[in-house]
């Protein structure tokens, strides 16, 4: 569990800035941090509970005489595994809760001054905005691309459940850290240029220029759920507006990385799917082209430097580890 150890360093340090930016922002919203706290220690203990019984049926299966008797007999030497499991869980609800924080607080502290700066970027890109260039040569895609993006939750939650109950390996240690380093690189930088995204250009007041943007009905509902808890004040499950850098289009290349280093003949599932949601966070309208582009360069420099953390990791002095973290991406 040699993740573990920075994984609450990063945590904690998330907290320590909520916390400082909340005094200086006053705490007029909800803290979100108590509901995905809850919501992981449930996770994490019908997790425990369906390894547990897949034991017995395995130890059953296999004509153990006392299938419940050998599994407390087992339970001696795997406890470290059952502890990284809601270790594992615990943390992720955490920092989770501190990044709805923090998102809640952005609007609160500088406004949202990067949305025009970030449009025109875009269009020196591209010439014109980037989601006409997109619809103009994927418009039959538009319905796929929705949902792709509707799927990325489950895909997110379901990648880290996996790794979390995966064998302890250097991959494993790799992909856990990266995935806490990405997001919350990805969520402080957030302030350096916060942003709403073009669904919401005209609700700021800033202009018409994405009016004539299709809206699928997906993006209608999430937008409109967003925007209320934005007027609100803030802190419900899943609220908080950012657009840049897109924590979505990050955590997909995660996943990409991650099914590489699992499943590399499959790894071009993982790698359509980062692509879909690269494109589709722009063809949707959530995200300026700028703000895939920067979220990449997020998770690929987390990868890349979480084996070089993992090296001063203090757990990583055990003489029972044997290969070393891979190199390569």
């Amino acid at each position: 569990m040699d993740w573990v150890v920075p994984a609450i360093a990063i945590v904690a340090i998330e907290y320590v800035i909520a916390l400082a930016i909340g005094f200086t922002v006053g705490f007029r919203y909800e803290i979100p941090t108590k509901s995905y706290v809850i919501t992981t220690l449930t996770i994490s203990s019908l997790i425990l509970v369906a390894v547990l019984l897949i034991r017995i049926g395995r130890y059953a299966w296999d004509g153990e005489a006392h299938p419940t008797r050998r599994l407390f007999v087992d339970a001696r030497q795997s406890w470290p595994r059952m502890l990284g499991i809601v270790l594992g869980c615990v943390l992720v609800g955490m920092q989770i809760g501190a990044l709805t924080w923090l998102k809640t607080m952005l609007p609160l502290t500088k406004g949202f001054w990067a949305d025009l700066p970030l449009a025109e970027a875009d269009r020196m890109l591209f010439g014109r905005d980037p989601w006409i260039v997109s619809h103009e040569l994927l418009g039959s895609l538009t319905t796929f691309l929705d949902s792709c993006y509707v799927t990325w939750a489950f895909v997110k939650f379901g990648t880290l459940i996996a790794v979390i109950l995966a064998a302890g390996s250097r991959v494993r240690s790799r992909a856990m850290l990266a995935y806490f380093l990405t997001a919350s690189t990805g969520c402080l930088f957030q302030y350096a240029m916060p942003s709403a995204g073009p669904v919401f250009y005209s609700h700021l007041g800033l202009g018409d220029q994405f009016a004539a943007m299709p809206i699928e009905p997906w993006v209608a509902s999430a937008r409109d759920y967003l925007w209320t808890d934005y007027m609100s004040g803030g802190g419900k499950p899943g609220g908080g507006i950012s657009a840049m850098p897109s924590m979505h289009v990050a955590v997909a290349l995660w996943v990409a990385f991650v099914a590489r280093a699992y499943f590399p003949r499959l790894q071009w599932i993982g790698w359509i799917y980062f692509v879909a949601i690269l494109v589709g966070s722009v063809h949707l309208g959530w995200h300026y082209a700028w703000d895939g582009i920067a979220a990449s360069l997020i998770a690929l420099g987390a990868w890349i430097l979480a084996p070089y953390i993992l090296r001063i990791s203090p757990s990583l002095a055990s003489p029972k580890r044997s290969s070393p973290l891979p190199a390569s991406m």
